[in-house]
């Protein structure tokens, strides 16, 4: 919401554009194709979502982290 209220930002953000143009000129060459992926394989879950701890344990272990703070 800031980046399209606040045109000072403009310079900053001009690389979204750009992304978004170069992600799409991709998809419609066949270069990149889009699938679903359901939420039970979403692993960027972790970062967005509060998820309960057996599934936030789960998909931790997918991504290979481990937690530096446990005792050893």
């Amino acid at each position: 919401m800031s980046i399209a209220h606040n045109p000072v930002q403009h310079d900053r953000t001009k690389h979204i554009e750009i992304d978004r143009h170069f992600i799409k000129d991709n998809l419609d060459r066949g270069f990149v194709i889009t699938t679903h992926v359901p939420t039970e394989l979403q692993i960027a879950d972790t970062f967005t979502k509060g998820l309960p701890q057996g599934r936030f344990q789960d998909l931790v272990g997918k991504l290979g982290m481990i937690d530096i703070h446990l005792p050893t």
